[in-house]
């Protein structure tokens, strides 16, 4: 099915796009964190150097240990804002998600078309050939504006390039090791896990600036006869933590474990009722896919 090889080609150049595209955002991101945190580390840690201002420091004397760590906090800082506006900019983001969002529209086609679902289940395979061909011309316009961004694909995509049984739809697409059901709920607990190890983490450094706060109330300025000023420190245990939920919520990890959760659910759900006609069937499932991508797509661009 010379069609189905088209689409797949291109569901694959396009897949490989995304995933290109979301690794440079992924880094982008981690940079952004680490920089961040590592530049507030360093900014607290020149506060506790000897003698005072840390600019002023810096302007006087590069032979002076302050001088470097507060020019490291700086350096620091200044990349973390440089990757931000750079690489985690908006039209950043729309790029990657246009692109998933159109491989996942014509995998959905040719899914479709491959179990023999309507609008593909006309009798005369030159008229199924046509409506395919013709989906599958509208979809990629949306992304005409992305073609520079393209990725040439290593492999032959996850689309189906043969006709597919009920048994074989249902394995491939759904309930089997690869289907969608499992690749939900394996998605869902490995975001749930980075989640509450972060949230977890943020906790700690959370309870560790309360704690510190109530001792220098009561040490004042030292600690068993070693300077230590409580503001910086309490301020960088603050900012660590403000970092750890902003990554938190930048990468959406709450949203997707319930979504994705919630979608491997209804498929299942759905999958009880397969005693209904088959077309039926494979629409409905798919248009629960699609659903979850529409979410998806608005929550990341909101």
């Amino acid at each position: 099915m010379a069609i189905l090889d088209t689409v797949a080609d291109r569901q694959a150049e396009w897949s490989k796009t995304a995933d290109h595209l979301k690794l440079v955002i992924d880094n982008a991101r981690w940079w952004v964190f680490l920089l961040s945190a590592s530049g507030a580390v360093l900014a607290a840690v020149a506060s506790q150097l000897g003698g005072g201002d840390a600019a002023a420091a810096a302007t006087v004397s590069l032979n002076n240990p302050r001088a470097w760590v507060a020019i490291a906090a700086a350096v620091c800082l200044a990349f973390a804002t440089f990757f931000t506006q750079r690489l985690l900019g908006t039209e950043h983001v729309t790029a990657w998600v246009r692109a998933r969002a159109i491989s996942e529209r014509l995998k959905r086609e040719a899914y479709r078309y491959a179990a023999g679902a309507a609008p593909y289940d006309d009798p005369d395979p030159a008229k199924r050939d046509t409506a395919l061909n013709g989906e599958r011309a509208k979809i990629e316009a949306d992304g005409d504006d992305l073609v520079q961004h393209l990725v040439k694909a290593t492999g032959p995509g996850s689309s189906p390039r043969a006709a597919l049984s009920n048994a074989e739809y249902l394995d491939k697409r759904l309930t089997g090791e690869k289907g969608q059901v499992k690749w939900y709920n394996d998605k869902a607990n490995t975001y749930a896990a980075i989640s509450s190890r972060l949230r977890g983490i943020e906790l700690i450094l959370a309870a560790a600036a309360t704690l510190i706060t109530a001792v220098a109330g009561v040490t004042g300025t030292s600690i068993l006869g070693i300077r230590f000023d409580a503001t910086a420190f309490t301020a960088v245990l603050t900012t660590l933590a403000g970092a750890m939920l902003t990554h938190v919520e930048a990468s959406r990890y709450d949203f997707l474990v319930m979504t994705y959760r919630a979608t491997a659910r209804r498929l299942v759900d759905r999958l009880n009722l397969s005693h209904q006609p088959w077309s039926n069937l494979v629409n409905d499932c798919e248009n629960i896919l699609a659903a979850e991508n529409t979410s998806w797509i608005a929550k990341w661009t909101k």
